[in-house]
């Protein structure tokens, strides 16, 4: 699609439901502590003259890319220096590779999934909608994160293919807090939209009863979380 028919529309993304915890992963791969709860985006597809277009949410392919920046959203966290680089000098080469620091050096931070395919699915309201959903997003280290959601379009013909995919639009997420194993508050029972969207046949695990400690840590707060 080209960027002059594209500039006909507008494309507007909504975070229906933001991320909130994770517990940090501990060394390798195998420990898969997501965020919760599983964050979920929407798509709204303006036109030049205010109407919403719903058409175009059909007609053509879209994916959305989840990146791990800091908490001011400016500096981006996908990789980072490895603990164990920095912390020990007698850590074998085969233990840095399992924590994904190769090199001793750096490893990965943002982890699981990171690509989400358009859901066509109803929401709370019943109402039909686009929706981007991301239930396997990992962190390493704790701290405090963000994520931003990029947009793009899939080429449907041989001659978009050749023309270079741009990110259409970006969207940051509130912050979130990645937590320590020991001072994590647990999890919390999923949401009425994650249920929803679930039952339509979305891939997102589903969990009918929480283990969230309230006011374990402060950070948070004390009151019921949504």
């Amino acid at each position: 699609m080209s960027t002059s028919y594209w500039s006909q529309y507008s494309h507007m993304l909504t975070i229906v439901q933001q991320p909130k915890r994770a517990r940090s992963m501990g060394p390798g791969e195998r420990d898969r502590r997501p965020v919760d709860p599983c964050p979920i985006v929407k798509l709204t597809i303006i036109r030049h003259d205010g109407i919403e277009d719903e058409k175009m949410l059909w007609e053509h392919t879209f994916v959305m890319h989840a990146t791990l920046f800091d908490e001011s959203g400016t500096i981006e966290r996908m990789t980072g220096r490895s603990v164990a680089a920095t912390t020990s000098e007698n850590t074998s080469n085969a233990d840095r590779q399992a924590s994904g620091a190769a090199d001793g050096s750096y490893e990965q931070i943002g982890l699981g999934t990171l690509v989400s395919s358009a859901h066509h699915v109803r929401d709370l309201d019943d109402k039909q909608g686009c929706f981007f959903c991301f239930p396997d997003i990992r962190v390493r280290h704790p701290g405090s994160y963000r994520l931003r959601f990029s947009l793009l379009q899939l080429p449907h013909t041989n001659r978009e293919a050749t023309e270079s995919t741009r990110i259409l639009c970006n969207v940051l997420s509130e912050p979130f807090y990645v937590y320590s194993p020991k001072d994590f508050p647990g999890v919390d029972e999923s949401t009425a939209l994650t249920k929803k969207l679930a039952l339509q046949g979305v891939g997102i695990p589903i969990r009918n009863k929480g283990r969230l400690r309230y006011g374990n840590s402060g950070r948070e707060g004390s009151s019921q979380l949504n």
